[in-house]
């Protein structure tokens, strides 16, 4: 029965209507989280083998953290370019501390278009083994982006992102493997 057709609704219906309407916002939203792809753990030893599975493909790393201003003002700059570049292999990794707050990183994720990006999240306290597995001339700093081309070469660059350059990077390496 609708509870807004018929007899005028009891102040119980109205109320019964109302926690009705706000579960089914709430589960909404949480089916938006759980839409976007769930961030998984980072250690060396999955970075490596990641790695290794993308051989042969050019991708780009980006690695960003939510207590990184730059990172957080470029984050959607980021999902735009994602949105312009479909095939383009496009990971995200969070350098925040272990245990920091998934749920936010998902979230700015999704707000920024990337939540149906490849994610991952540091998994225990050895970040800077990882560090040093990812690269170990890299201190650490953020915004950090590596751009792997097919044949393995890596470029680097810290800050934030020059979105022209990266274009020219990644159609100058798509038609290199063309």
């Amino acid at each position: 029965m609708n509870v807004f057709q018929g007899a005028t609704p009891t102040p119980r219906r109205r109320n019964t209507a109302v926690a009705l309407l706000a579960a089914a916002a709430s589960l909404l939203s949480i089916t938006a989280v759980w839409a976007a792809e769930p961030l998984r753990n980072l250690d060396a030893a999955t970075w490596k083998a990641f790695a290794e599975s993308r051989q042969g493909r050019p991708m780009i790393v980006h690695f960003w953290g939510l207590t990184c201003g730059n990172c957080m003002v470029e984050l959607k700059d980021w999902g735009r370019f994602a949105a312009e570049h479909p095939g383009t292999e496009i990971v995200l990794v969070n350098w925040d501390r272990r245990n920091a707050d998934r749920k936010r990183m998902g979230t700015a994720l999704t707000e920024s278009g990337l939540g149906h990006l490849p994610s991952f999240a540091l998994a225990d306290g050895y970040e800077e083994k990882l560090r040093f597995a990812v690269d170990h001339d890299w201190q650490g700093e953020l915004p950090y982006t590596r751009l792997v081309a097919g044949d393995g070469s890596v470029t680097t660059f810290s800050g934030t992102a020059d979105f022209t350059k990266l274009t020219q990077w990644l159609d100058g390496t798509i038609k290199h493997y063309d």
